[in-house]
């Protein structure tokens, strides 16, 4: 019997999971054929001061984008089936909470993103790790999402419908930190002590990178 091994780093936790805040629902992804990247802006307003050889530069914030992408194999029918769903529940999850009038109410509709000890909530703990529920999950929103069929690699047919056996996600994330935490240098200590989150936002506390 043919066996899927793409499902192996799937059941060793290496997958992207999506929680959504309203339904209280998870939708997982198997970390396959993937590429992940950051972009860290460091934001500073500018005042430009006439017959002065130097702008004014305050320090704004800093930005933090993820950018995931990921391939989404079929084994079979079955799961070409259940990839098309997946799509559609992240869909779905861009959309806000509205009444029976069609108008919306609630929260803006945030998401929690995790990926194995990349992706997850800062203070997430000592293994540093996402897990499935949402106290260890990134909090953000997706900026994009695209996904593309791949043709060249075929179709699995259910009558006159067609699923790919191949899709090609990719998403933008901008994240959202708990402004409950504290994201910065201690003042008491003269700014010689990281104050925040030990994990941030991928260490490992057991290793000093300053010299």
């Amino acid at each position: 019997m043919a066996s899927d091994f793409s499902n192996n780093p799937f059941l060793g936790n290496q997958k992207i999971m999506f929680y959504h805040q309203w339904s209280k629902k998870t939708v997982e992804f198997k970390a396959f054929d993937l590429s992940y990247s950051e972009s860290i802006t460091n934001d500073w307003e500018e005042v430009a001061l006439p017959r002065r050889i130097n702008r004014s530069y305050t320090w704004s914030g800093v930005i933090r984008k993820l950018s995931l992408g990921w391939s989404m194999p079929a084994f079979d029918l079955a799961e070409a089936k259940l990839n098309l769903s997946k799509c559609s529940a992240l869909v779905q999850m861009m959309y806000p909470m509205t009444d029976d009038k069609s108008a919306i109410t609630g929260a803006n509709p945030v998401w929690y993103l995790g990926l194995m000890n990349l992706i997850h909530k800062d203070g997430t703990g000592v293994d540093r790790a996402a897990k499935d529920k949402r106290d260890t999950l990134l909090c953000g929103f997706p900026d994009s999402l695209t996904w593309n069929m791949i043709p060249e690699d075929g179709f699995l047919y259910e009558g006159e419908d067609a699923y790919p056996k191949n899709l090609k996600v990719a998403m933008g994330y901008t994240v959202l930190l708990d402004d409950t935490e504290n994201f910065g240098w201690d003042e008491a200590k003269n700014g010689s002590k990281w104050s925040g989150p030990e994990d941030f936002p991928w260490s490992d506390p057991s290793v000093d990178a300053f010299s």
